[in-house]
């Protein structure tokens, strides 16, 4: 018994100095053949430009909102806005969305792919696939739409294309006059090659 206790003694007394040594070894072996690795070169965000980040002063899911002179609540988003270089008092939106709740009750909701917004003027430019779809069911569709945050005015100097539920109304252009009162009540005017076509109820 006091043989076996002296090499079980002694085996675990080389244990505690060999397995160390085998770990730094390993640990050396390691650190020798592993290439060297550039941090920078594996970040999923090294090729991004700083400095064009900060120079372009993008703003994301922005939303502007006023009411107008006449009582109508004008609100407007976008996915991304910044403002042009040499003209800061003027912003650039894409993907817009913007919404007219007339003092009325009526609602006009307008989609765009981008838009400008004059502070200056305080009028808003909307380009590219705009669409106008009002409370009582009319469509207007056009290229290009001016809206005016100060009062509810709107107007548009490509063609429109309005629909109802039985109507169609196609012109070279448009604006809206009035305040929405009874005295001023607005008026939608049409004008440059108008066309209606109108069909009868049965």
């Amino acid at each position: 018994m006091v043989v076996q206790d002296d090499t079980y003694s002694r085996v675990i007394a080389w244990l505690k100095i060999l397995l160390p040594l085998v770990a730094l070894g390993i640990l050396s072996i390691l650190f020798l053949v592993a290439r060297t690795i550039d941090p920078a070169q594996n970040l999923p965000f090294a090729d991004v430009d700083i400095a064009e980040i900060t120079r372009d002063q993008r703003v994301s899911r922005p939303n502007f909102s006023a009411v107008t002179a006449d009582g109508a609540a004008i609100t407007l988003s976008a996915s991304t806005a910044r403002p042009v270089q040499g003209s800061p008092e003027i912003i650039t939106g894409a993907d817009i969305a913007a919404a007219i709740d007339l003092a009325s009750g009526a609602r006009i909701d307008i989609r765009s792919d981008s838009a400008m917004i004059d502070s200056a003027t305080q009028i808003a430019e909307l380009q590219g696939g705009v669409v106008l779809t009002s409370s009582e069911n009319i469509t207007l569709k056009t290229d290009a739409l001016s809206v005016s945050l100060q009062a509810s005015r709107l107007a548009s100097d490509s063609r429109i294309e309005l629909t109802t539920a039985n109507s169609r109304l196609t012109a070279g252009s448009f604006f809206t006059t009035g305040d929405g009162s009874d005295a001023d009540p607005y008026v939608v005017v049409f004008k440059d090659r108008v066309k209606l076509i109108y069909e009868l109820e049965r």
